[in-house]
Parts: structure tokens; sequence; C-alpha cells
């Protein structure tokens, strides 16, 4: 989904794990899209990322109240996530996309933290046991990183496969979670 129409708000924010663009049509958020650090580094200079976990966004000028407050409960949440404090976000989603496409985030958006499921098992969930490629290209689009959980998916040999922000931030995802024991366990 492209977010270029006006109606949406973007704001971005950065911390120690890297940039943050949140996407969002009113208080709903139906976007997250995450830069790593290192990319980060890369595009801006060193005076300017100087960031902690509870830094503040880039802009919140022209953004709307009721977007504001959205924004700042989102951000909150993502940073408690981060620092392994909560492990379900309550901010309010809005999917766009086709039925298959909304069934198979929604599923995703459920499974428990510190657990991982296969792409046939999200597939058997939405009532789609042969649709195992289909899932794994959703997830693959997934528009809203981290607080619909597609990295707690796995491929059916138990590896970390597919994740559109790398297999490392999967792996460090995770880790963090506690649903796999140790990095070096895991093949890329």
């Amino acid at each position: 989904m492209r977010f270029d129409d006006p109606k949406f708000a973007k704001i971005s924010h950065r911390n120690v794990w890297g940039e943050w663009t949140f996407i969002f049509e009113g208080s709903k958020l139906c976007g997250l899209r995450f830069q790593d650090s290192s990319d980060v580094a890369k595009a801006v200079s060193p005076s300017s990322l100087r960031a902690c976990a509870y830094a503040s966004p880039d802009s919140e000028s022209g953004v709307l109240s009721r977007t504001r407050n959205a924004y700042r409960k989102a951000i909150n949440e993502l940073n408690l996530y981060l620092a392994g404090k909560i492990c379900e976000f309550s901010i309010p989603v809005k999917i766009y996309g086709t039925d298959f496409q909304k069934k198979v985030l929604e599923v995703t958006r459920n499974i428990p933290y510190g657990k991982t499921w296969t792409y046939k098992q999200v597939a058997e969930a939405v009532g789609h046991p042969q649709a195992v490629r289909a899932v794994g290209n959703v997830l693959h689009r997934n528009p809203i990183q981290v607080v619909i959980p597609c990295h707690r998916v796995i491929d059916s040999r138990g590896r970390l496969s597919g994740y559109a922000l790398g297999v490392g931030l999967k792996r460090r995802l995770l880790c963090m979670e506690g649903a796999i024991p140790n990095e070096l366990m895991f093949d890329s």
C-alpha cells in the first residue's frame, strides 16, 4: 500500500534501533516503516543522530491533535516493546488490502509474544492451507512492521527467512522476545 494521499500523516522518530516512520489516518496507525541505524547513519550526520529510546519525533508540526496523541501512544508502546517491557500493542490500527491480505495480517497480529508460527500455520489459520507462498508475499509487504509481528513467522524447517526488514532484525526481535534461545542457533 502506498501512503501518498494527503489524508495520511507521516511522522518520523529515531531511537537506538534506527529510524521509524509512523503513518496515520486520523488516530489509527496504518503504516510503520523501519530503517536500520547503520543505514540512517549513512544518510545523516552523526551529530543529528543523537537519539535515545525516548527521543522526540522529528516533527509533529501540522499534525492534527488526535493523530499527535495516537503517535505519542504508538511511540511510547514501541519504545516499551523494544525495551522488553510490554508484549502487545494496543494502538488502534487500520489494515488496507484484499480480504485475504487482511485475514493474514489479523492472524499474524495474534501470534503470541515469544512464539513462532510457520507460514503454513498462518495459511491454515486463514482457511487456505495451500497458500503458503501467498501468505509469505502478504507478510513481506506488511505495512505495519513489528506491531503486526510478521517477524514471528518462520519457514517449515524452523529457519528465519523472508523478512522484508532483513533477517538480522528478525533474529534480533525474536531473541529479544525469547522466541529463539540463541542467535547462533539459526541460519539465515
